[in-house]
Order: structure tokens, then C-alpha cells, then sequence
């Protein structure tokens, strides 16, 4: 790049270096330059300078948030994540893989998305999701969902996620767990890795989706008749204590029948009714059904 359009992409976007010695060269740290090269793939793929200024410094402002536009996302110790630190420039995801996924979201590159995504899946799908996925999702804050763009790199990388989960060989066996979300969530994202992560482990899963009616799902548990039913909700806002009842109900009554995710009371929990926050939670309470 030449040395004039750094100089106009400093003075008119606001991207220069993080660094100035005054009388001195500039100094470009790692990710001032990260945010050059994503401004330039812009541009070249025709986004308007500006609009392209303005998704590239947005990766030095995004973070991972309470508020994150794909509800249901929890921290690594399973509690719901917590708000950013105080006003200033918070720091990028601890994984340089979260942060090259995000970045080629933002960039609305399909096949980085893909290429990432299989990488760090092969690593394992916990280690994938913990490490790399969620903090990538994260970083789409509903602050930033405002400018359509956003929006369109949060839903194609939440569709690749789910692809690229689906992907996870599946065991031929007979599904003995059911997994869902409660009626009114609609992000089914975390119960779709665990089904990955299952697998991974040789347990078969039948996966109903999000915004799961508690009628289906009690027919689908008469139906199939499971060890272990597992229902998702992010928010107390969507948590359905009535469904847990129902489920509890159901004849025959399922070995685990457990609440999964932040959304859920431990005081307000149908009796008999597991909470489980993390993925090795859900591991470890399926690995002990009879």
C-alpha cells in the first residue's frame, strides 16, 4: 500500500497507528494492521470507503457483551457472560483464531468463515466452541447490529456455525437424548454443539430445534421414548417452567430431564429437574444415563 493512502486513511477514517513517536516513523502494531487489510479487502470488494472504514475500526471496539445478538451464549465457566470493562479500548478475544473468525464475518468472506470454522473443529467441538466460536460471536454486541452490514455478518457466520456443526459425523445408533429449546427461544446455536459435541463421543442425539412447542415435544418424548431430554433457554424471558413440568410428566418419565443454559432459576425449577450450565455438565450428566 502506498505510503499517501495510509496517510489518507489516517487523516479521513481514523485508521492510523496506534502508536506515534513524534519526529519518528509511524508504528503500526499487529492490529492496526489487521484493520488496514480488512479495509482494503473492503474496497476492493466494492463496499464504500467509509462504510468500509467504519467496519474495520469496529474490530477494535467489538466485545463480547451480556446483550450478544446470538442469545444463549454463555461464558466458559457456564456463567452468563458480563458486561465489558469501563469506557476504553477493550482488547481483542484472547484467541487470535476468535478473532481472524470475526473478522472474516465482518469481511462477509464465506469461505474464510468455513475454512476457520473447520479448523478449529478439528480440534474438538468444546475446545472449537469455547475458545473460538463463541467468543466470535460475541463480538457482534447489539450496539453494533444497528448498520445492516452487522447484521448480515453475525447471520452468515451463525449460519456456518451451524452448518459447519452439522458436519460432525453423526453414530448410527438410536438416539437415546432429545435436546430443544423452550417455545419462545429462538438461538438453538449452543444445543447444536452439544449435539456435535455428543457425537464427537459416540452418543447419538435427535436435535428439535429452537422455538420448540411443549405439545411436540411431549409427543416426540411418547414417541421415542428417551433416556435424557434436555431444553435450552438463554434469558428468563423465554424460560418455560411450564414445559419442564410438562416434560417431567411425561409416561415414561425420561431418566435426566434437565434445564439448560442461564435462563433458568435453580429455585423455580420443577422438582426432580436438572440444571446444567456447561457443556461438560451436559457431557458428564448424559455419559452416566443407564
Amino acid at each position: 500500500m502506498a505510503a499517501t493512502t495510509l496517510r489518507t486513511w489516517d487523516r479521513r477514517y481514523g485508521l492510523g497507528p496506534s502508536y506515534r513517536d513524534p519526529g519518528r516513523h509511524r508504528r503500526y502494531s499487529d492490529d492496526d494492521l489487521a484493520r488496514l487489510e480488512l479495509m482494503r479487502r473492503l474496497t476492493v470488494d466494492g463496499v464504500a470507503p467509509a462504510e468500509a472504514a467504519r467496519i474495520a475500526r469496529a474490530t477494535r471496539d467489538l466485545r463480547g457483551e451480556a446483550s450478544a445478538s446470538v442469545a444463549g451464549l454463555v461464558s466458559p465457566d457456564g456463567a452468563p457472560a458480563e458486561p465489558g470493562p469501563p469506557p476504553g479500548p477493550p482488547p481483542e478475544p484472547s484467541s487470535a483464531t476468535a478473532t481472524g473468525l470475526r473478522r472474516a464475518a465482518l469481511a462477509l468472506d464465506p469461505a474464510a468463515v468455513n475454512r476457520i470454522l473447520d479448523a478449529a473443529l478439528a480440534r474438538g467441538v468444546v475446545p472449537a466452541w469455547v475458545a473460538v466460536i463463541a467468543p466470535a460471536l460475541r463480538g457482534f454486541g447489539r450496539q453494533y447490529l444497528t448498520a445492516s452490514l452487522y447484521v448480515a455478518a453475525e447471520h452468515l457466520l451463525s449460519g456456518a456455525v451451524s452448518t459447519a456443526l452439522s458436519r460432525v459425523p453423526r453414530p448410527p445408533d438410536r438416539p437415546r437424548i432429545v435436546l430443544a429449546c423452550a417455545p419462545a427461544e429462538q438461538h438453538s446455536l449452543p444445543m447444536e454443539a452439544l449435539a456435535a459435541a455428543l457425537a464427537e463421543r459416540g452418543v447419538a442425539s435427535r436435535m428439535l430445534g429452537a422455538r420448540m412447542p411443549t405439545d411436540a415435544l411431549r409427543e416426540a418424548l411418547v414417541r421415542t421414548g428417551p433416556a435424557a431430554v434436555l431444553i435450552w433457554a438463554h434469558s428468563p424471558a423465554t424460560a418455560d417452567y411450564d414445559q419442564l413440568a410438562a416434560v417431567s410428566g411425561t409416561r415414561p418419565r425420561p431418566a435426566l430431564v434437565a434445564a439448560c443454559g442461564p435462563g433458568w432459576a435453580p429455585a423455580s425449577l420443577p422438582g426432580g429437574v436438572r440444571r446444567l450450565t456447561t457443556f461438560q455438565q451436559a457431557l458428564s450428566a448424559t455419559a452416566q444415563l443407564p
